[in-house]
Parts: C-alpha cells; sequence; structure tokens
C-alpha cells in the first residue's frame, strides 16, 4: 500500500468525483483512478460505488475511510519520528516520554503545552504506546516517561521503589452507541440473547480490551454481544462507532465532542463503566539532564491535564 493511495481514496471520498478529485491531486482521472483500483485490488474489496452519480463509498468503503486517515496520521508520525531519530536519541536535553495511544491524543498536547508554558521549552520525542508495551520500555530504558492508564483491578506491573509515579488524574471508560434519528443509542446494553450486539473490541492484550474483558465478567446482569471488529487503537474503535457499526468501550476524553453533540450517547448504565487513573511513572536510575530537571519541577508543580472529568489531582507516591 502507498501513501498516496489513501490520500486519493480520502480526496474521493470527500469530492465524490473522479475528476475534481483527480484535479484536487493534480492527475488525470485515468491515472487517478487507475491508483483507486490498485487500492481497492489491495484491501481486497470494492471501496467505491461507481453505479451512481456522484459516487458514494461502499459499506467497505465507508468503514475504511476513518481507518485510512488514522493509517495516514500514523504514517507521517512516524517518518516524522524516525526521520530525526538520530538527532534525538543520544541529545541529553531531549525527553523520551512513552505515551498510552488514546492519551496521545487527548491528555498529551495540551499537557505538554502547559507545562512548557511554565518550565520552559522541552525538546520530546514521543512514543505512542500500549500500556504493557510501555512498560517494556520503561524498564528497558528506553523511555524517560510513562504517560498510561491504571486500574487497580488490573495493575501495572512496576515495583514502586523502582518506578516511581504521580496521579495526573481519573477519567471514565464507557459502553457507547451511534445515535438514532430519536437520538437514543442504537445498540443498548444488555441485549438479547436472540439478537446480540455487535460488539466493537480493542485487539488481545491492549489495555483497554483486559478493561472491557473486566467489566463483563462482573457484569450484574446477562449480556449479548458477539465480536465484530478488532483494533488496538481507540481511536480507530471510536470511527467505528461513530459510523453505527456496533456498541464498543471508549474513555470519555476521547469522546467528549461526540458526547457532547450527540453523535454517541451512552449506550448503558453507569454499572457498564468504570473509572481510569492516569498515571506518569519514571525510573529511579538517574536519566538525561533534561528529563531529572523536567521531573524535580512536575513534582512540586500541579500541572493539570486538560481530560474531560479529570480533577485537579496531582500526587507523588
Amino acid at each position: 500500500m502507498e501513501a498516496k493511495w489513501l490520500e486519493d481514496f480520502l480526496s474521493l471520498s470527500e469530492m465524490k468525483s473522479f475528476s475534481r478529485a483527480a484535479r484536487s491531486r493534480h492527475l488525470t482521472q485515468s491515472a487517478f483512478s487507475r491508483r483507486i483500483v490498485a487500492l481497492e485490488t489491495w484491501m481486497g474489496t470494492k471501496l467505491v460505488d461507481r453505479s451512481v452519480n456522484p459516487v458514494t463509498l461502499t459499506p467497505a468503503g465507508r468503514m475504511f475511510r476513518s481507518l485510512a486517515a488514522d493509517i495516514l496520521r500514523s504514517m507521517h508520525a512516524a517518518r516524522s519520528l524516525v526521520g530525526g531519530y538520530e538527532q534525538f536519541a543520544e541529545n541529553d536535553h531531549v525527553v523520551h516520554f512513552a505515551v498510552a495511544h488514546t492519551l496521545v491524543f487527548t491528555l498529551f498536547p495540551d499537557w505538554l503545552k502547559r507545562l512548557t508554558n511554565e518550565f520552559g521549552n522541552i525538546m520530546a520525542r514521543v512514543q505512542a504506546v500500549n500500556v504493557p508495551e510501555g512498560v517494556q520500555h520503561l524498564v528497558a530504558g528506553d523511555c524517560d516517561l510513562l504517560i498510561g492508564y491504571h486500574h487497580p483491578q488490573l495493575p501495572i506491573a512496576l515495583d514502586p521503589n523502582h518506578f516511581p509515579f504521580m496521579t495526573l488524574g481519573v477519567e471514565r471508560i464507557l459502553p457507547v452507541s451511534a445515535a438514532g434519528s430519536d437520538g437514543r443509542p442504537l445498540f443498548e446494553l444488555p441485549g438479547k440473547s436472540g439478537r446480540p450486539l455487535p460488539l466493537l473490541a480493542y485487539s488481545s492484550g491492549a489495555f483497554l480490551g483486559n478493561v472491557v474483558e473486566m467489566l463483563l465478567m462482573n457484569a450484574a446482569e446477562p449480556y449479548a454481544l458477539y465480536r465484530c471488529f478488532e483494533t488496538h487503537m481507540s481511536e480507530a474503535l471510536k470511527g467505528m462507532v461513530v459510523a453505527g457499526h456496533g456498541i464498543g468501550w471508549l474513555p470519555e476524553s476521547c469522546i467528549a465532542k461526540e458526547l457532547s453533540e450527540g453523535t454517541l450517547v451512552h449506550a448503558g448504565p453507569d454499572a457498564w463503566a468504570t473509572e481510569l487513573e492516569i498515571r506518569l511513572y519514571r525510573p529511579v536510575k538517574q536519566r538525561g539532564a533534561a528529563a531529572e530537571q523536567l521531573w524535580a519541577y512536575i513534582s512540586n508543580q500541579s500541572i493539570e491535564p486538560a481530560v474531560e472529568a479529570i480533577p485537579e489531582v496531582l500526587v507523588e507516591r
């Protein structure tokens, strides 16, 4: 797959015209069409319905649209990260962060901006990780600071004597669904045995997936769900929920805008939700000068994360 194919597809999905999309991409219409066909061949399915005017996306195309945008963002981020790796790798002035995928998009940007405004410029190298992967990076010495979720029933296996932490805040993970024309969820827990709800799930081993499994295991009433989709990224899962493919559990900070607009609605009562603590970890072993100075500063300040439903808390443990 080539990045330009994804860019072509997103352009076509927005303009709904091969000719206009081709002009916007500075291609002839025939060359543009060949690239769309190449993408469909690679995907193994039709993404565009050419039998109508204006052209529309097939069901598979609609599902793939949000994923294509996520893939492009990840590709650009990876290119930028790898391109600057050699410059950053041996620089004592760089702070290496490992940040849980969801928090990269929600908490981290504004939190780092506030921190920079108060502490001063920070040269940050950030890697988006699943929580267990981030723990491995921290233990191996591949990052200075880890920001991730914690739940008391799914504790992170880090000895606080060797990896102290601070609590940055708390947010909920809750089941949500796209809303119908009446404003009610298209899919609502607990579901019926004869008509189970489509579950949009996290991949095996993902921390948020373990949280969802814990909630289901502790459910106070029988439920009926069938797994129809898996991803390790909450942003991709959100795209599927918004498109109406099923029910999914998402951190509240990830869907604050959609909830306020009514695009997404709660798909069950509070018993189906739980709180997640957001923690900032570091190794006791001394790191670079910038990381040490930053940790010392945060330890003595209240840097409030700008995430929905997170209280003004910053406690050292």
